[in-house]
């Protein structure tokens, strides 16, 4: 786990702006889960998003599900935030589509959890 130097900006917003939020980011990872069904990819494609899921880019992490999205990325450096990096195990068949190493930073602030976001980018601990 390796602390590093950054805030977060969290936004809720209502679930029918989902498509346009996840339309922002730049070539994302999808991971998505419908009632019978689940899958991990690279970009939008044709595939239409289900009904719960995560999609991030360097920069940005949407998660959604049926009752809502929340947009977060990193902001500016704040006191009462603490921004802790850290390496997700990759279960092997999460490895045969998806990234070869993952990190989640998570946001706290006096100890409560504020969000978390997703990258590829890590830190000497990697």
């Amino acid at each position: 786990m390796e602390s590093l130097s950054e805030g977060v900006e969290i936004r809720f917003l209502p679930s029918e702006q989902r498509d346009a939020e996840v339309a922002r980011l730049v070539e994302p990872w999808i991971g998505d889960e419908g009632a019978l069904d689940a899958g991990f990819r690279r970009g939008l494609g044709d595939e239409p998003l289900r009904p719960r899921g995560v999609a991030f880019d360097p920069r940005i992490t949407v998660v959604w599900d049926e009752a809502g999205v929340q947009v977060v990325q990193a902001g500016e450096l704040r006191e009462d935030v603490v921004a802790l990096r850290s390496p997700v195990l990759l279960h092997a068949r999460f490895q045969e589509k998806g990234p070869r190493k993952l990190f989640r930073i998570d946001y706290l602030r006096r100890g409560a959890l504020l969000g978390s976001r997703f990258t590829l980018e890590g830190g000497n601990d990697a």
